[in-house]
């Protein structure tokens, strides 16, 4: 079984139901996305993927398509 990554981005001009719904949208049917997480009132954007298929950076530019300024947050290890 291949290696899931999860990887979060800081999302700051998601404002309202209406992004947080674009941005599902811009992820849900990308091949290698398996799970997405969006919470609006602290403006983060969580992904969990295969990344034998996608790579963080291909995620984070399909948010910016969809008119967003991800920001990526970090690993806490």
């Amino acid at each position: 079984m291949a290696q899931k990554e999860v990887r979060e981005w800081l999302v700051p001009d998601m404002t309202c139901d209406g992004c947080v719904q674009a941005i599902r949208r811009s992820l849900s049917s990308v091949a290698g996305v398996e799970q997405v997480a969006i919470e609006l009132h602290t403006k983060r954007v969580q992904v969990q993927f295969d990344p034998a298929q996608i790579h963080a950076g291909a995620i984070q530019q399909r948010i910016e398509q969809a008119g967003f300024s991800p920001q990526p947050i970090p690993d806490r290890e």
